[in-house]
């Protein structure tokens, strides 16, 4: 292998890993804006306009988010060359996210005090964000985290209705703001 070979691999890698940088910003943008919407409009349906169906936003939003994160996701698997360490460490750390985030959304109708979800939520949310805002050495999605486990905490001390606007508030300041964040910043590369 030649010199010049050697910096065309490395230059590959690079670019892999700074693609899948970007790529994650797409997924912070679309949960945060579907949790936002989810939230917000739940809010409206229980407490402005009163329906029984306020579950509907997240009835809709939310497999509508998993279709388009696979979606896209297995677009993106397809054109990587080349997985870096960073992608690994990535893919583990949101399979615990995941495992994590359904178990309580499974066991939520069992809790005690059910208005202690969306807190238990917020919390998952928080170590998701810490966690990938460390690997990807960005700190608004590392402050993100802090602001959720902040958010989730207050929010185990208010009724339900304020906790879908914590919610909401959670999502912008953790995923919705660093997630343009991280996208401009790789844009301008």
């Amino acid at each position: 292998m030649t010199g010049e070979e050697s910096l065309q691999i490395i230059s590959e890698m690079i670019a892999a890993a700074k693609t899948g940088i970007r790529d994650n910003g797409f997924f912070y943008l679309l949960w945060g804006y579907l949790v936002f919407v989810a939230s917000i409009t739940q809010y409206i349906l229980c407490f402005v306009i009163p329906t029984d169906y306020n579950y509907l936003p997240w009835a809709i939003l939310m497999p509508l988010g998993g279709i388009v994160s696979a979606t896209y996701g297995r677009k993106i698997k397809k054109a990587r060359k080349v997985k870096t360490f960073l992608d690994q460490f990535m893919g583990y750390a949101l399979f615990a996210f995941l495992i994590s985030l359904f178990s309580v959304l499974f066991y939520m109708g069992k809790l005690q005090k059910p208005e202690l979800a969306y807190p238990l939520i917020m919390m998952v949310y928080g170590a998701w964000l810490f966690v990938s805002g460390g690997a990807l050495k960005f700190k608004p999605l590392i402050i993100g985290g802090c602001i959720n486990w902040a958010l989730s905490l207050a929010s185990m001390f208010v009724i339900f209705q304020w906790q879908l606007l914590i919610l909401a508030l959670a999502v912008l300041l953790g995923y919705i703001i660093p997630g343009h964040l991280l996208k401009s910043s790789y844009q301008e590369e």
